[in-house]
């Protein structure tokens, strides 16, 4: 579990607060005294039950044991390696010959689409269209 109890209580005593500030002018003190302790209990179980996931689940605490014999295994799985590895010399190579502008052109330039370009019939036989129209109209 992560943080202290502190956390609890003030997130607790917040709810309190604006539990009893917002409903003393709707309801009586007593109900408005019961409804504010209510908040209070609620947000103190879901605070303390939040630090609990974030301890357990997300690795937040540093888990002390018998079974974490050694140094290099107690932080293990907290830490993310955000280094890259060493590049390979073939792909420097590749991109220092693209950058220079005296290298022969590679083998994989860019070369835009040119898809065929539709067409219509501008002479149409109309006794061509009439029969197409009456087999389309018969099914």
């Amino acid at each position: 579990m992560i943080g202290t109890i502190r956390w609890n209580l003030i997130v607790g005593a917040f709810a309190f607060l604006l539990t009893f500030l917002l409903s003393i002018s709707n309801n009586i003190w007593q109900t408005t005294l019961l409804r504010s302790l209510y908040s209070f209990i609620a947000l103190f179980i879901l605070v303390f039950f939040c630090r609990w996931l974030l301890g357990t689940f997300a690795g937040l605490n540093q888990m002390q044991g018998s079974s974490m014999d050694t140094e290099d295994e107690i932080g293990k799985g907290t830490a993310v390696d955000a280094s890259t590895p060493d590049q390979d010399d073939e792909l420097h190579q590749m991109l220092r010959a693209s950058l220079d502008p005296n290298s022969s052109p590679q083998p994989f330039e860019f070369s835009p689409l040119n898809p065929p370009k539709l067409s219509t019939k501008k002479h149409s036989d109309p006794e061509e269209l009439a029969q197409a129209l009456r087999r389309m109209s018969e099914e």
